[in-house]
């Protein structure tokens, strides 16, 4: 058997209860300390019981001044629509109007397309409709077009797209240059 000298008796006599000072303050004490905290923070946020009245007083006015500021909102008029369109219009009508445009600004139109898989953003597209036209049931198709023409005929057209409020969101354009530009416009209508 190995003797216990006095160096030993000594360091268990002063390591061993550090050791568990230290345990208790890095297990149990911290955890203690971080309950602590978030009690005290969450006591701080309440209202102490003199000033209940006072603070109640003030949510139930800012509640009423929001509410005010929210019918004032609503009472204003909405503002006008950036897009007409008619009520019994087809998909049809629409894209005769749009050829209709084209044409008018000397843009000749190759191809004519409806776009079936175009599923990507037409909720967007419809939510577009539904807000600027206030109407139900509105469908939004995407066509397709082939065109010969200059960039300034094709600019008119976009404009007059814009100064007759057609109900058209041009989602795509681009252009392969020569000797007559060709376009590919996709277009919502």
């Amino acid at each position: 058997m190995t003797p216990v000298r006095t160096k030993d008796k000594i360091f268990l006599a002063l390591v061993l209860p550090l050791a568990a000072a230290g345990a208790y303050w890095y297990f149990w004490r911290a955890e203690a300390a971080a309950r602590l905290d978030r009690l005290e923070a969450e006591h701080e946020a309440l209202v102490a019981v003199e000033d209940y009245p006072m603070e109640k007083r003030r949510a139930e006015n800012r509640l009423a001044d929001a509410q005010a500021a929210l019918e004032r909102e609503k009472a204003m008029p909405l503002p006008a629509a950036k897009m007409k369109a008619e009520e019994d219009a087809s998909v049809a009508d629409r894209a005769r109007a749009v050829l209709d445009v084209f044409r008018e600004h000397g843009i000749v139109v190759l191809r004519s397309e409806l776009v079936e898989d175009a599923t990507q953003n037409q909720e967007c597209r419809e939510a577009i409709w539904k807000a600027a036209l206030w109407k139900r049931g509105w469908r939004a198709k995407l066509h397709r077009y082939t065109l010969d023409g200059s960039y300034p005929a094709v600019k008119r057209a976009l404009d007059a797209f814009c100064d007759k409020q057609m109900a058209v969101i041009v989602e795509k354009t681009s252009m392969t240059p020569g000797a007559s530009a060709r376009w590919v416009l996709e277009v919502w209508l």
